[in-house]
């Protein structure tokens, strides 16, 4: 553990109209500025069941439920060379028992206050068009996340595209990467980066990131549930815990033409496993370059013993960490894994009714000033209930400071699915979902927030830094999360999107009824700063 930062205050430039004030905070000073959101814009959809019919039709005979014109799971990513430009993607017509019937991709060039589907969606599923003996000939996509190369001029999205209509996990996977030549308007023939056919293997819960510095490199993640039966759970797409899990890593170095077949990097062993792996790469500070992968480390000491979204727990010394793996020479060679801390699994329910949040899911980003890494994730640990807990490596992640809470919902309000990223000034932003508006009568009530530390003028692995700020209402008016799609809870996403557009941060995010207006959920976007 590191000494604790001392705090300072220093000259910064500040926006127009912005007032300051200072709030001691132990041992040092905080800063805090005002911060402002405008009004969520929603985010047109592109729903997919005229496409494929027959197909839905298929799925719901055998018991499925399909959630149409819904949108859940929403990812964004801003061009470095123009930050106004912006490329989203979310999960379309969402599955009860996994996946969705395609992902549909936006595009933004005025800082996400319109936005516009993509005119050739990327072709992951036969839904989104793909033709038999086609990479994206599978019955469903889950799992979207986009990322921008160095130079801004080739986007990537990626995809968990699979078969669920055979036992155990449910037929054949595969990690599909599409480019976009044109900013996002028009997506190529994904490429694959890893195909699996057996029912008791799945390619799960998969990220991108371009290099922030090599324009023709990009990085792919995920975990890899392997199970050595065939009649495994078949609902165990939804995150158990399977006989193993190890991390798989893949990569182009010529922007996306081409991908490596996807390679264990890290295995925990037999009944253990990673989930939720994440690249990110500093670009300043000792870590510069560095490759750094943070995940969930599931460690199940007590045997195998499956875990289900929404409260079912393990028994038997299950024990979740938050951890990442680094690579000092661009993926070839991986370190072991190294421990942020134990996480106190928080999950979320609304009137005794789980609700699939991000759970044991922690998310990353890193300072581009300062090289600085982040993690955060939902904890039990500070109040008995879902808050955001926060930790941060000054090191490039060899070693992290203590873990605090940093979300700024009132008492014993649940705050959960957390994202985190940092603005090009140094600015943290922090999202999350609570209940604070939820009534005896209408427990469901949720509203989106924003909460920021200023990491250049505050130390902001101190809370107080970050209660100087305060939190600041993505939503003009609360929605409800028990309308949204039930995917073994009430679910809006595993994740959400935050990026910056310059100094402002745009999030990304779902909303169920009624202010969703196509169908069970829509996805929105909203300005801070």
């Amino acid at each position: 553990m590191k000494p604790s930062i001392t705090h300072r205050m220093a000259r910064r430039a500040l926006p127009p109209g912005a007032a300051l004030f200072a709030v001691l905070a132990g041992t040092g000073i905080a800063m805090a500025t005002t911060f402002a959101a405008g009004p969520p814009v929603l985010v047109p959809d592109h729903p997919l069941g005229a496409n494929c019919a027959a197909l839905v039709a298929q799925q719901e005979a055998q018991g499925s439920v399909n959630y149409p014109a819904s949108e859940v799971e929403p990812y964004v990513a801003a061009n470095p060379r123009n930050p106004r430009h912006l490329v989203g993607s979310a999960q379309q017509d969402r599955w009860n028992d996994g996946g969705s019937n395609g992902l549909t991709n936006v595009v933004s060039r005025d800082g996400g206050v319109t936005w516009t589907p993509a005119a050739q969606q990327p072709a992951f599923s036969i839904c989104e068009g793909a033709a038999p003996g086609s990479p994206g000939y599978f019955q469903r996509a889950t799992d979207p996340w986009t990322s921008f190369s160095a130079d801004g001029s080739v986007v990537y999205s990626i995809s968990d595209s699979f078969n669920a209509n055979g036992p155990a996990f449910g037929g054949a996977s595969a990690i599909l990467i599409s480019r976009s030549l044109d900013g996002g308007d028009h997506w190529q023939t994904p490429v694959v980066a890893r195909l699996d056919t057996s029912t008791q293997v799945l390619n799960d819960k998969e990220s991108v990131t371009a290099d922030p510095v090599a324009p023709n490199r990009a990085y792919a993640v995920w975990d890899q549930l392997v199970s050595p039966q065939s009649h495994a759970n078949p609902s165990a797409f939804n995150h158990s815990i399977s006989y193993r899990g190890p991390t798989l890593f893949s990569s182009t170095s010529d922007a996306g033409a081409t991908w490596s077949t996807g390679r264990v990097v890290f295995d925990p062993g037999t009944q253990d496993q990673t989930i939720g792996n994440e690249i990110v790469v500093p670009t300043a500070g000792p870590a510069a370059g560095v490759l750094i992968d943070g995940f969930s480390l599931i460690t199940n000491k007590g045997g195998i013993c499956p875990y289900t979204h929404g409260g079912q727990h393990c028994k038997g010394g299950t024990t979740y960490t938050a951890a990442i793996i680094r690579s000092t020479d661009g993926g070839a060679h991986w370190s072991g894994a190294i421990g942020i801390d134990t996480q106190q699994v928080a999950s979320v329910s609304i009137a005794g009714h789980p609700v699939r949040s991000s759970d044991e899911l922690p998310e990353f980003a890193v300072n581009p000033v300062t090289g600085a890494i982040y993690a955060v994730w939902q904890d039990a640990r500070f109040t008995g209930t879902s808050k955001i807990a926060f930790a941060q490596s000054t090191d490039g992640g060899l070693t992290w400071g203590p873990t605090v809470r940093i979300d700024q919902s009132p008492g014993s309000t649940p705050a959960f699915v957390p994202q985190i990223h940092v603005t090009p000034d140094g600015t943290i932003g922090l999202t999350y979902y609570d209940l604070q508006n939820a009534t005896g009568a209408q427990p469901g009530l949720t509203d989106a927030y924003i909460a920021h530390c200023h990491s250049l003028t505050s130390d902001c692995a101190n809370p107080a830094s970050w209660a100087a700020n305060g939190q600041t209402r993505l939503t003009t008016t609360s929605f409800d999360y028990t309308t949204a799609p039930d995917a073994g809870g009430y679910f809006l996403g595993d994740y959400s999107g935050l990026t910056a557009a310059g100094p402002t941060l745009t999030a990304y995010f779902g909303m169920a009824g009624p202010v969703a207006v196509s169908g069970a959920s829509d996805i929105f976007s909203a300005n801070a700063g």
